[in-house]
């Protein structure tokens, strides 16, 4: 699943960019900016920002958006998001000269650059990302991502193909459905760690509770990180070398091989859908929809040799979950799980809600497509800020799915029951 502990984080944001309409521009340093602008539009501005602090180093980058409450949304040449954030109201200028300030209160100047911004080549991004792993770390690079890895190569390699794998099962699948999807405009880099405590300590800088998770995505980094799932690193000689297909016979021997399989492609999912302009990086989304869509995509098949078969199969482990819920599940539920996004953070809640996001997605993609489409778009086109309430939320899908969501809800369980 994408982590929760993440889109709480991620949910800041949307208080970062809340009065755009609002607020008047900021006027730094040597240029007068404009707010409001989203990456890819044509009044897209490259700015350098440079700090009173001299150990910080000078940010560069499209303005994504500018506020005078929270300050600035930048997005640099390896497609991180980064953040310069408003002086807090009890900060002093004296405070300057006690530790480097990164908000607005410690800037020096701002000063526009020509553009556009170029981004970093896959080969040199491979060289920055090496950086973020263990010494004698490896990188391959593919037409669309960028793989780092200290494991073996057969096992980055299988990664690297998985992704590429699901990459154009999922243009396939969404041409077929009416939405052309873009070519990424960075490349997406993936981490993978051969020990779980390197992978643990890794993701130490987004979340906490990394030793409970098998890999995760984060919209701000833009990176996907995992670590080797089969064990096969450490059961290995010194120098020995193993065969691709040892390889999968490992990995799909273990009990818990679909959930892991599975993790990789959920995240691999969340990492495309949010660079191929299926989803806008920090928009506004409801939860179920963003991860009824990657389970929708994470279902592995283990007669493929990659792992994954391809678009539309049966997730098997959420429609058993949604089976057991069925058996207790309240008619407001599809309801509540269209407004409530703390259902899917709730430990108690959670299970019950990811298989019914999963179970909603595909009755909607399978019997409602058209609808689905129309969905997507609509809320791609909705620039990031303001998070809708529930009355928005619901007035969203019902534009889409139709007024009676009564009946909407007992088409969804009347299918979910037909499903084998």
């Amino acid at each position: 699943m994408l982590l929760l502990t993440l889109i709480q984080r991620l949910q800041r944001f949307a208080g970062f960019i809340a009065f755009l309409a609002t607020v008047l521009p900021i006027a730094v340093g040597q240029t007068d900016l404009a707010e409001g602008t989203t990456a890819n539009s044509d009044s897209t501005r490259l700015i350098e920002v440079r700090f009173r602090a001299t150990e910080l180093e000078p940010i560069v980058g499209e303005l994504v958006v500018q506020n005078a409450k929270y300050g600035m949304l930048l997005l640099n040449e390896d497609g991180e998001l980064l953040t310069v954030p408003a002086a807090p109201k009890s900060s002093k200028p004296s405070d300057l000269s006690t530790a480097p300030d990164r908000s607005i209160q410690g800037i020096q100047s701002i000063v526009e650059l020509e553009g556009p911004m170029k981004p970093t080549p896959p080969r040199e991004l491979a060289e920055k990302s090496l950086a973020l792993m263990p010494q004698g770390a490896k990188s391959i690079v593919t037409e669309h991502f960028v793989v780092c890895y200290d494991t073996t190569d057969v096992y980055a390699r299988w990664n690297a193909n998985l992704y590429e794998r699901m990459y154009k099962g999922m243009v396939r699948f969404w041409k077929e459905k009416g939405i052309e999807l873009e070519t990424p405009r960075f490349p997406m880099v993936a981490l993978i760690f051969s020990h779980q405590d390197d992978y643990v300590e890794y993701s130490k800088r987004d979340f906490r509770g990394g030793e409970n998770t098998f890999g995760y995505y984060t919209q701000t980094t833009n990176r996907l990180a995992t670590f080797d799932l089969t064990g096969i690193e450490g059961m290995l000689p010194p120098g020995a070398q193993v065969q691709r297909e040892e390889l999968i016979t490992e990995i799909f021997s273990r009990p818990q091989a679909e959930r892991q399989v599975a993790t990789i492609l959920h995240e691999a999912c969340h990492q495309i859908a949010f660079n191929t302009g299926l989803q806008r990086r920090l928009g506004d989304y409801p939860f179920w929809l963003s991860e009824g869509i990657a389970t929708f995509f994470e279902s592995p098949d283990f007669n493929s040799s990659s792992g994954w078969g391809g678009t539309g199969k049966i997730n098997y482990f959420n429609l058993g979950n949604l089976r057991h819920y069925a058996r207790i599940r309240p008619a407001d539920s599809m309801m509540k799980l269209l407004v409530q996004d703390d259902l899917l953070r709730r430990g108690e809640t959670s299970t019950a809600a990811y298989a019914e996001s999963w179970g909603l997605t595909y009755f909607l993609i399978k019997r409602k497509p058209k609808n689905f489409v129309e969905y997507l778009k609509l809320l791609r086109e909705r620039l990031p800020g303001n998070p809708a309430d529930a009355k928005q939320r619901l007035d969203d899908f019902r534009s889409c799915f139709g007024e009676d969501l009564d009946k909407l809800d007992k088409e969804f369980v009347r299918f979910a029951g037909t499903l084998r």
